[in-house]
């Protein structure tokens, strides 16, 4: 038997030849490596742990040759290597026994790789018995205490799984599936998740108003339900009103153009007297001057109240060019955070758990792919999670690089969301208006054809993530033309309710 000394050690002599084998990389040993230990070396196997499933993935497929080099390096040996992640249980030396003897037995000489669930793949298999025999005869290491592995590692959170709610919890909560156990957090979203838990614990007391900003698809309105339902299941009682702001645009324009005085109060109270207000897509209210003095006088009566306002947005309130600068100012009185596009490990981490949610089994080196080429939003992984999926059942074949490759090609080159939905605006504008297409982009400015083109650009603007200089490309004008049609748009719905409902309309055929 080979003479081992302790495992930390060990531990310290691997880990320190991988740090230096990654001086010019330091991040990728402090990501996957930082918190490696070693559970047990024998003269035939090393066992070690990472926290979470993700690390154990990396090192296996990418860097497993950093740590068998290291094993040569300081012991001169060529172990199996065995990699457990403690991300949802501690690893026991009775586990680690049954582990190794089911190894050698099954005649596995260079590489297992053990799931938390017991079952393993093998790479390759050349031993033989008389080694078989040698390491279950020798005196094994042990390191079985693990507690310390449940700190997560710097990039990023738990992935926890997701318990489904009680039957009161599903009528009470409007989207009971959004909770902080299910929220997937990394370093571009996680300063935003633990701000939103902070809220959700003292609410009107720590941050109030509360703004959450980012791009479409990354999670805003996750966290805005996981703060409702959070807050509902500690105050049963509270009265908790979620509402888009385009929603709340809609409603209030639809009761201006009714006249109805005791309608309109009710819509007063409603809103005025709630323990929690919740406004999604804030940014709809911009624009409209009667909507920002309703809503101002609204959050006024909430806030001396002492009640919690959380809005999210596409943009910073700076950001909103038509916003009334007296609202601006009361968005800044509390916290703003911002969530960012998912970095690589998170994107990761999002197929896994979208993979798994969804009863698909994607292979690491598929996942690895996808999460390379899509790093744009959290819908558009899932969507292509399902595409794949969908094309594989059609297909009759089994999930592999070249099927991915193959099935997800448009949303892969970034061109099927923005042109598909552009193209749905236009044909619908041209349906509901009586206008051809090519009208829509031409020079002509009749009355009719300039009221269609300014309704296109404006859902457009709405609806993608398109800039003002991409959306005149595509009409053939500049930026100041576009951001002057929006206002027009924004101006005239404000009154004219059959405007403001027909553009709502082709806003939802496009979106579908």
């Amino acid at each position: 038997m080979y003479d081992f000394t302790t495992l930390n050690e060990i531990n310290l002599r691997l880990k320190d030849n991988i740090k230096k084998s990654l001086s010019q990389n330091p991040a990728i040993y402090e990501l996957w490596f930082d918190s490696m230990s070693v559970l047990k070396m024998t003269d035939m196997i090393i066992f070690i742990s990472v926290q979470t499933e993700i690390q154990k993935v990396n090192i296996e497929t990418r860097y497993k040759h950093l740590l068998t080099d290291a094993i040569k390096n300081e012991y001169g040996l060529d172990l199996k290597v065995v990699i457990y992640f403690t991300q949802y249980e501690k690893i026991t030396k009775e586990r680690i026994d049954s582990d190794e003897k089911k190894i050698l037995l099954e005649d596995i000489d260079d590489t297992a790789i053990i799931s938390n669930a017991g079952k393993k793949s093998v790479l390759n298999s050349n031993s033989n018995s008389n080694s078989i025999n040698s390491s279950l005869n020798s005196t094994p290491v042990y390191n079985t205490n693990n507690s310390n592995n449940n700190i997560m590692p710097k990039s990023f959170s738990d992935i926890i799984d997701t318990e489904p709610e009680s039957d009161a919890e599903t009528v009470k909560n409007f989207r009971f599936r959004y909770t902080f156990k299910n929220f997937i957090v990394g370093s571009s979203n996680r300063f935003a998740y633990k701000a939103c838990t902070v809220v959700a614990e003292y609410p009107a007391v720590k941050y109030n108003p509360f703004f959450i900003y980012g791009p479409p698809g990354l999670g805003k309105t996750h966290l805005l339900c996981a703060i409702s339902n959070e807050y509902n299941r500690r105050f049963s009682h509270a009265k908790v009103i979620y509402v888009n702001g385009e929603d709340f645009a809609n409603e209030l324009i639809d009761l201006l153009a009714e006249k109805n005085r005791l309608k309109m109060q009710y819509f007063k109270e409603k809103y005025r007297t709630c323990d929690m207000l919740l406004i999604d897509d804030i940014q709809f209210i911009a624009g409209k001057p009667t909507t920002q003095e309703e809503f101002f006088h609204t959050f006024n009566a909430l806030y001396e109240a002492g009640k919690q306002i959380i809005f999210t947005a596409d943009r910073p309130p700076k950001d909103m060019k038509t916003l009334e600068e007296r609202l601006m100012s009361r968005f800044e009185w509390g916290l703003i955070v911002d969530i960012q596009p998912p970095d690589l490990e998170l994107r990761i981490a999002i197929l896994k758990r979208k993979s798994e949610d969804m009863g698909i089994k994607i292979p690491n080196e598929v996942l690895f792919f996808l999460a390379e080429n899509i790093s744009s939003n959290i819908r558009q992984i899932e969507g292509a999670i399902k595409k794949l999926n969908a094309y594989a059942y059609l297909h009759n074949s089994l999930i592999t690089l070249e099927l991915a490759k193959t099935s997800i090609a448009d949303i892969l080159s970034g061109t099927e969301p923005i042109n598909v939905t552009v193209e749905k605006v236009l044909g619908a504008v041209s349906q509901a208006f009586g206008i051809p297409q090519t009208e829509l982009k031409s020079r002509k400015r009749t009355k009719e054809i300039a009221l269609a083109r300014n309704v296109a650009i404006y859902i457009i603007r709405s609806i993608t993530d398109l800039s003002l200089p991409a959306i005149g490309k595509i009409f053939g004008r500049d930026h100041s033309t576009v951001f002057s049609a929006i206002g027009v748009i924004e101006n005239e719905i404000e009154n004219n309710a059959i405007l403001n409902n027909q553009i709502r309309d082709i806003s939802n055929m496009a979106k579908g």
